[in-house]
């Protein structure tokens, strides 16, 4: 049995990280949707009552920072951050993310963490000083090797790299060297060894024919403080600055309390105090998963475990790389007029239709179009479907109560009269039976469209099956047969979206009187709850879900 074991029986954890982004420009859609993905399979766990962590936040340090801070007359760029990491808070809540901990690079805590995570790897070999000559991203604030350097096809004596086709100079400067090439052939063995690291798996491919064809090269991983001033400063030496990426991925060990406590197993009570049973650091961090976009898969996949593996830390659990978003077919761009706006589109449609849209419309393998027909169409079938099949149930001519409280406690079938609607109802209770186990493998290999459409496919059946029997037309025990049955269905569901939808999932318990302790999944099953329906018949409630107009 998959749902309503006891903590003490499962001692499960799990923590998932979104990327932390940078606050140089106000977030857009794909922001919104890493977080939501990790939201999503963070609730989820802690519906089948499993301990879990999500933590996400701003990458505040770097070049990209400091030039964007001075561009909009800021002489600290640390102000500049205050200002502008507000918007990602601001998306998060506006759309139900529920984090447990929002990080800030400049945070005291994970600056500690980043000089100790520095100095273990300086004590252990794997940093050195040199000299470093080579093409260099400012966007990217990556140093890319010839082998990725390509002319700009539209501007003379400009270069670009191949992996972001952002632009790249070439310059020198004595700067620290981690020593990547010493892991190009042990990643190679990690990942092989460990299929699920990276996932899926057409990433994996991406990542071992990169390390099988273009061996690694020694990292620069400081900065002069003359041209990088707002940076960590390297430990020792402030006459440099510390390689943004080194900063920023040492966050996922910050946010669940740092170096020393995950390698000691200190208790660390900070984030954990709404947790049932109080896990060891250690625990979390072997139960992580990062959830990133497919741009910034080298960083995670390859630096990573390696500076990891320098310092003598675990690696996380898993890398879960997704796409991009595009809208209409074509890449989203300012000059094209086709960015899409995440809280525009709340604004018209809901939080909860966007991200039930979000997570229909796309799979980790290819990038989702963003069709604001589509979403528009979506909240029609949350009103058609689902919030009708609700609405008629409740209708004043029926009595669910008492459909509740006589069927509640028959363990036989249902007393449909004709052979037909029997067969149909038996497949749509099969079906409820099957779905949590089917929902919970497809949320656990972040196979939300798919879950999605199994959600859709029960509903669908529901509403076939009210139509067909004509509950209206029979006497009562058998209308409370069809009624029971169809509100079966939506309370289940509504549970089990709880991940998904919170607001309108909240909303359809709530129409038909399920207490709120009985929302867990100890409840997805026929027959779990015998006590809801007080009232749901009465005049006047109100419709749980509401039709939207169309914004364009």
């Amino acid at each position: 049995m998959l749902f309503g074991r006891s903590l003490i029986q499962r001692r499960l954890v799990s923590h998932i990280t979104s990327p932390i982004f940078y606050p140089n420009a106000k977030p857009h859609l794909g922001h919104l949707y890493s977080s939501l993905i990790c939201d999503v399979f963070h609730r989820w766990k802690l519906l089948q009552g499993e301990e879990s962590l999500f933590t996400t936040g701003t990458d505040e340090h770097g070049l990209k920072i400091q030039l964007a801070s001075e561009k909009n007359g800021f002489q600290n760029p640390k102000h500049f951050a205050d200002k502008l990491y507000s918007d990602f808070i601001i998306l998060d809540k506006s759309f139900n993310i529920n984090f447990t901990r929002f990080i800030r690079t400049t945070d005291a805590d994970h600056i500690k963490n980043v000089e100790k995570l520095w100095k273990l790897c300086h004590e252990r070999g794997f940093i050195y000083q040199g000299e470093h000559k080579g093409w260099y991203s400012v966007s990217d604030e990556t140093f890319y090797p010839e082998s990725k350097i390509i002319e700009d096809p539209v501007n003379a004596r400009k270069y670009l790299n191949t992996e972001t086709n952002n632009e790249v100079i070439y310059h020198s400067e004595n700067n620290y060297f981690f020593k990547l090439s010493h892991f190009n052939d042990i990643l190679i063995d990690y990942i092989q060894s460990n299929p699920k690291f990276i996932y899926p798996e057409v990433r994996r491919v991406q990542v071992l024919n990169e390390l099988r064809n273009n061996r690694l090269q020694d990292l620069s991983i400081s900065r002069p403080s003359f041209r990088l001033k707002w940076g960590i400063d390297v430990p020792g030496d402030p006459s440099q600055k510390m390689y943004v990426w080194f900063d920023a991925l040492c966050n996922y060990l910050t946010s669940i309390g740092g170096i020393d406590a995950v390698v000691n197993n200190e208790p660390y009570n900070k984030l954990l105090h709404t947790i049932k049973e109080i896990q060891s650091p250690r625990d979390w961090w072997n139960n992580t998963t990062h959830v990133i976009g497919k741009d910034i898969i080298r960083f995670h996949t390859i630096y990573w475990p390696s500076f990891l593996m320098a310092a003598g830390l675990p690696l996380p659990k898993q890398v879960v790389v997704h796409s991009h978003w595009i809208c209409n077919g074509t890449k989203m761009s300012k000059s094209l007029g086709n960015v899409v706006d995440p809280l525009l589109m709340k604004k018209y449609y809901g939080s909860d239709p966007m991200r039930w849209f979000l997570l229909e419309n796309t799979q980790l393998e290819e990038d989702g179009d963003f069709q604001e027909d589509k979403l528009f169409l979506l909240t029609e079938m949350f009103a058609s479907k689902w919030g009708n099949l609700v609405s008629r149930c409740c209708s004043p001519k029926f009595n669910l109560q008492r459909a509740v409280q006589f069927f509640s406690n028959k363990k036989n079938a249902l007393l449909v009269n004709s052979e037909t609607l029997q067969n149909e109802a038996d497949n749509l209770v099969k079906k409820l039976g099957d779905l949590p186990s089917l929902v919970d493998k497809k949320m656990n290999d972040f196979q939300t469209a798919s879950a999605l459409r199994h959600v859709w496919s029960t509903i669908n059946d529901a509403n076939a099956f009210m139509q067909n029997a004509e509950p209206w037309t029979k006497e009562p025990i058998e209308q409370d047969a069809i009624i029971f049955l169809c509100m079966e269905t939506s309370r289940i569901l509504s549970i089990l979206c709880q991940p998904i939808i919170p607001d309108l999932a909240a909303k359809l318990l709530d129409r038909i009187d399920v207490g709120k302790e009985k929302r867990t999944a100890d409840f997805l099953r026929i027959r779990a709850d015998t006590t809801y329906g007080v009232g749901s018949n009465m005049k006047g409630r109100k419709v749980p879900i509401k039709r939207v107009t169309r914004r364009i």
